[in-house]
């Protein structure tokens, strides 16, 4: 767990407490960032997370809580955007008194900050009846493992990412008060006797804990700094204004920026001017718009989505997988509709009928490519869904042609030679071993016959897919399987001339899987050698996968997972020895741990073979290559004057599937064939 990336908690956390002062023209407001305890669950619940007071006022001694980045909400999966980055936190301490970290948030003199100062004033003015907005904070927490209850409490804080301004922070929470921006602000607080001062309670919600304090909200007057007018301030509210609605208008970002210069007096020449612009795009769009009768449809207004051919090619690879399209694209009926849509054949005669396609850019080829692109979809997807066994223990490569592989094993270096202080470098020899296998071209084609279209059999076209990534993954499979099997049992020869299970390799037994024989067999591969340097493997090749065929799935677990040697006979009554082979504790873990570990082969026939393959992370063993991708691809091409389209009235669908696989080497393999 301690390798695995920490994540972020955003809990909702603090208030906008009241309105500091206008410094250098940005706005600044007085806030409580966060309060120690429990937080609240949706709902108003109590929450199962708490904060601790000591992890808080730490946090804030340390300086966690100054200038950290403030956004528009959070930034959710995503890593937070700098469009929404609107301000900065600081002078960020403990209040022992209200048991929460206050500070600063200054907002920055962009369109988005000027927006929310504008926002903030209005929900300070309002009081209690003003939308529930505060502050919500991203951290990394220290959590405190030895709480045994359901109630899980941060010990302390690792680091603050941010101070986010979110709607619903906390159940009940508001915002507190407004004080004068400016110079006059001490000028103008009102007396504690005064109504405008009077003592309001507070009641934040953190997770179930309720605590309360007095605050004084005082008078709102106007009052302006001595450095800006009444005018100016209503030029800036009325800027800000119309740059939120330009950027609310959905037009393009260049659009949006060129209208954002101009000056405007009312909301009215606002929205004339982004009409104005729809307009203009519209007009450039025209040379776009395919005519229909002489003349393109006319709008103010900009309709992006996908076109009807677009539509079209959803609606068939739903049509073939079974599935309704996406929403707002019209279903097709059948194939016999999607035929004679992109032919225009009606008659069902085979031709191709160009005048009577309502689709651009379509020939007569174009239906066997949307065919043939739609179940190459429906293939892979299919092709994914079946068991790779495996995909555990043979190591995967995707090459560039289709040029004999050659697998290479290095050796001969042993272990590295010490160098003597001051002394020079020795160059190390060493060794290869090659082990070469040919790629292979698995495929065939399915014929989709006119007939068939003209009876609308679309649930034979739906079937396709499944076949054909049956029959890949199937042709995949018995290649793999074959190598242990081939030669009867012994496997292919290598390039020593000898099998790749042979005595001599240390790596052919003939006992029954049992106990016993796991851990000899286990001993032999352990025992195996580097090339050219008689370096024992040990660890390396060590037996990480045990294949068996379905007869020995049961035996092969209570191998890897019995408490005691099952197959021990037990003379009077004595008892069997512990089995050492297993992992994990109870029965249930070693069982998932073994069958993690025993591969069954259900292509091998012999009833008592089985293998040991080490892990190929460590020591690779089986070699597979694709080249084309590793699903099989189909194409078609069907023309109406010539191939089978012509003769046999046949739209043809070939499947291809290139792969190449092998031994690397008989290291880290071993084989065990009972008579």
């Amino acid at each position: 767990m301690e390798n695995q990336k920490p994540t972020p908690l955003r809990i909702p956390t603090g208030r906008v407490m009241r309105l500091g002062e206008q410094a250098s023209e940005r706005r600044v407001y007085r806030c409580r960032f966060v309060r120690a305890g429990r937080i609240t669950a949706p709902g108003g619940e109590p929450g199962r997370i708490e904060i601790t007071a000591e992890a808080l006022r730490t946090a804030a001694g340390l300086g966690l809580f100054d200038y950290r980045a403030v956004f528009v909400d959070h930034a959710g999966c995503d890593y937070p955007s700098l469009h929404n980055l609107v301000g900065v936190t600081g002078t960020a301490a403990w209040n022992p008194e209200t048991c929460s970290v206050e500070g600063d948030i200054r907002l920055y003199d962009t369109p988005l900050g000027r927006a929310m100062a504008v926002l903030l004033d209005e929900i300070l003015l309002e009081g209690e009846h003003s939308p529930d907005v505060g502050l919500s904070m991203v951290f990394f927490p220290i959590w405190d493992t030895g709480q045994g209850s359901g109630l899980r409490r941060i010990k302390a804080l690792r680091y603050v990412e941010s101070v986010d301004l979110v709607f619903q922070p906390a159940a009940d929470g508001r915002v507190l008060s407004a004080l004068q921006a400016g110079r006059q602000h001490q000028e103008n607080q009102p007396q504690p006797d005064s109504p405008a001062g009077a003592a309001q309670q507070l009641t934040h919600q953190n997770g179930g804990t309720h605590m309360t304090q007095p605050v004084e909200t005082p008078e709102l007057t106007p009052s302006q700094p001595e450095d800006a007018s009444g005018e100016e301030w209503l030029q800036a509210l009325s800027a800000a204004a119309a740059e939120g609605i330009i950027q609310a208008s959905g037009l393009p970002q260049a659009s949006r920026e060129r209208l954002a210069a101009g000056q405007y007096d009312t909301p009215e020449q606002v929205h004339a001017a982004i009409e104005a612009e729809r307009r203009y795009l519209a007009r450039l769009a025209e040379d776009q718009v395919v005519q229909v009768g002489g003349v393109a449809p006319r709008s103010p207004h900009i309709s992006l989505g996908l076109s009807g051919f677009e539509q079209f090619r959803q609606a068939l690879e739903a049509l073939v997988a079974g599935e309704r399209p996406p929403q707002g694209v019209r279903p097709l009926t059948g194939i016999r509709e999607a035929y004679m849509l992109l032919s225009g054949d009606y008659e069902l005669t085979g031709r191709f009928y160009p005048e009577r396609v309502s689709f651009a850019s379509v020939d007569s080829s174009t239906m066997a490519g949307l065919v043939a692109d739609a179940l190459n979809k429906r293939v892979a997807s299919l092709f994914q869904q079946y068991p790779r066994w495996w995909e555990k223990f043979v190591t995967i490569e995707d090459f560039t042609n289709l040029q004999q592989v050659k697998w290479i094993t290095l050796g001969g270096v042993g272990e590295l030679p010490t160098v003597a202080e001051g002394a020079a470098y020795t160059e190390m020899s060493w060794d290869d071993q090659t082990e070469t296998t040919d790629f292979v071209k698995k495929g065939g084609y399915l014929g989709i016959t006119l007939e068939s279209i003209d009876k609308d059999d679309t649930r034979r076209l739906q079937a396709a897919p499944r076949a054909l990534a049956q029959a890949a993954w199937l042709s995949l499979a018995k290649s793999i399987a074959g190598i242990f099997t081939a030669g009867g049992g012994v496997g292919p020869a290598m390039s020593d001339g000898k099998s790749l299970f042979h005595a001599d390799h240390g790596n052919l037994g003939s006992a029954p899987l049992s106990t016993a024989a796991f851990a000899a067999a286990r001993s032999a591969m352990r025992k195996q050698t580097e090339l050219n340097s008689q370096e024992p493997l040990g660890a390396l090749t060590a037996p990480r996968y045990l294949l068996v065929p379905p007869d020995l799935e049961v035996s092969a677990l209570q191998v890897l997972a019995s408490e005691y040697d099952y197959g021990y006979a037990q003379p009077e009554g004595t008892a069997a020895p512990a089995n050492v082979l297993n992992d994990g504790g109870d029965l249930q873990a070693r069982l998932a741990l073994a069958r993690e570990r025993v591969i069954v082969v259900d292509l091998w026939s012999e009833p008592t073979h089985w293998a040991l393959v080490a892990d190929p992370n460590l020591y690779p063993t089986i070699g597979l290559g694709f080249r084309y991708g590793r699903a099989p691809e189909l194409f078609s091409v069907a023309s109406p004057t010539s191939g089978l389209m012509f003769t046999h009235d046949t739209m043809p669908i070939k499947a291809r599937f290139f792969y190449a696989v092998g031994p690397i080497t008989w290291r880290g393999l071993y084989k065990s064939n009972p008579v």
